[in-house]
C-alpha cells in the first residue's frame, strides 16, 4: 500500500510540476486602434520572430451577439508589439488588402504568410506575406492558390510551406498544396490528399520529415452523416504517401477532437496542440439533431457548457503518443492561434463559446 501511495504521490507531483511550467500567463489583450478589435477576434493571423509578435486580421461580433443575430465584423489591421516586455505594447503598421479571416496563417522566418480566407465579400484565393519593420510592413501578394480556400490549416517545414483541409471552392477537401518558398514564382503544387473525406478547421504540425494532421469536421452531404474527428494522419514528404495516427487523447485515454483547436512543431521534434470544440456536443449540433439542447438555445449556453478542451497536449512523434501536460481553462478556445519564438508560445485570441471571442493572449514555456 505504501508503494502504491509512493507511486501515485510521485505521479502527482510530476504533472504539478509540468502543469507549473506550462500554465499560460496573460500578458496582454488585443490591440484598440481600431474600434471593435479590442474585444477580441477568432481566426486571425500571427507569427513571432524577432523579439516581436505580428497580429493581423480575424472577425469578431463587436455590436450585437452571435446569439441574438449580431452581424459578424472582418479586419484588416496589421499590428506589432514587442514580446521583451512584461505586457504587449501595440504599434499599427499597416492593413491588409482586405479585411481577413478564416485563412491559412504561416510562420515563415520573420515573415507572416496568409493564405485564402473569407470577408463579407466572400472567400477568396489570395496569398500574402506580410514582413515587418520597426514601424511599417512590407506586404507582397504571393501566387494565388488554385482554388479559393477557407478554414485550412497549414504548416512550414523547411522552405516548404503546406496547406491541407479546409472548404476549396466552397467544399471540404482533403487535398494537399504545397510551395518552395525559395522558387514562389512557381507557385503551388498538389500533392497526395488526405485520405478519407475532406476535413474542416482540422489542426496540423510539420517536422523536418513529416506534415502531421488531426480532428476536423465534416457537415452532413448526400453520401454520409455530418463526422467530427478524434483521429488523425502523418504525410511522409520523402515518399509523398499517408499513414495513419492514433485519436488524440487525454491522460485517461478518452478520445479528444482537436476540431476548431490550433498545434505547432516544436524545436526538439514534438508537437504542443490545445483548444478545439467538444466532440458529442458539436457532434450534436451540426449533425442537427440537438439532442443535447435545442437549435434555439444552442448559441445562449454559459462558456462552461460547451466543453471546449481545456489540456495543453503534447505529442511525441518517436513513440506517436500523447501526453497531456496541462489542463487549464485559459486553453479552452476555439479559433486561438499559437505561435513561438522557440523560447516562449504565445496562445492568441480565439472564441471562448460560439460567438463570444476573447482578446487575451498568453504565454508558457
Amino acid at each position: 500500500m505504501k508503494a502504491a501511495y509512493k507511486t501515485l504521490l510521485l505521479c502527482s507531483l510530476i504533472a504539478i510540476a509540468a502543469c507549473n511550467g506550462k500554465s499560460p500567463i496573460t500578458i496582454g489583450t488585443m490591440p484598440d486602434t481600431d474600434s471593435g478589435y479590442q474585444l477580441g477576434v477568432s481566426a486571425c493571423y500571427a507569427a513571432t520572430a524577432g523579439g516581436c509578435m505580428l497580429l493581423a486580421g480575424g472577425c469578431n461580433f463587436p455590436d450585437i451577439p452571435a446569439a441574438e443575430g449580431g452581424k459578424k465584423r472582418y479586419y484588416k489591421g496589421v499590428y506589432t508589439s514587442p514580446t521583451t516586455s512584461e505586457k504587449l505594447q501595440w504599434t499599427k503598421i499597416g492593413e491588409l488588402p482586405e479585411e481577413s479571416a478564416y485563412g491559412v496563417s504561416l510562420q515563415y522566418k520573420s515573415s507572416l504568410i496568409i493564405a485564402g480566407g473569407m470577408n463579407e465579400q466572400g472567400v477568396h484565393k489570395k496569398v500574402y506575406i506580410l514582413t515587418p519593420s520597426k514601424d511599417d510592413c512590407t506586404i507582397k501578394e504571393l501566387p494565388p492558390l488554385p482554388c479559393t480556400l477557407d478554414n485550412a490549416a497549414g504548416a512550414v517545414s523547411g522552405d516548404r510551406i503546406y496547406i491541407i483541409g479546409g472548404n476549396i471552392d466552397g467544399k471540404p477537401s482533403p487535398k494537399l498544396f504545397t510551395m518552395d518558398m525559395r522558387k514562389p514564382s512557381l507557385g503551388w503544387n498538389e500533392r497526395s490528399p488526405y485520405p478519407g473525406r475532406g476535413r474542416v478547421q482540422p489542426v496540423c504540425a510539420a517536422t523536418d520529415n513529416a506534415l502531421y494532421i488531426w480532428g476536423g469536421f465534416t457537415p452532413a452531404d448526400s453520401t454520409a452523416e455530418a463526422t467530427v474527428y478524434c483521429d488523425g494522419a502523418k504525410y511522409d514528404f520523402s515518399t509523398d504517401t499517408w499513414s495513419t495516427l492514433p485519436a488524440v487523447t487525454d491522460e485517461n485515454g478518452t478520445p479528444l477532437t482537436l476540431s476548431g483547436g490550433t498545434a505547432l512543431a516544436t524545436s526538439d521534434g514534438k508537437i504542443i496542440a490545445t483548444g478545439g470544440v467538444n466532440n458529442t456536443i458539436f457532434k450534436d449540433a451540426i449533425s442537427g439533431r440537438y439532442n443535447c439542447i435545442s437549435k434555439e438555445e444552442y448559441m445562449k449556453q454559459p462558456v462552461e457548457w460547451y466543453k471546449f478542451n481545456s489540456k495543453l497536449l503534447q505529442f511525441c512523434t518517436v513513440t506517436e503518443k500523447w501526453t497531456t501536460l496541462c489542463n487549464d481553462k485559459k486553453f479552452a478556445r476555439a479559433g486561438a492561434l499559437l505561435t513561438t519564438d522557440d523560447e516562449n508560445i504565445f496562445y492568441i485570441g480565439g472564441e471562448l463559446n460560439p460567438g463570444i471571442r476573447t482578446p487575451d493572449i498568453s504565454t508558457f514555456k
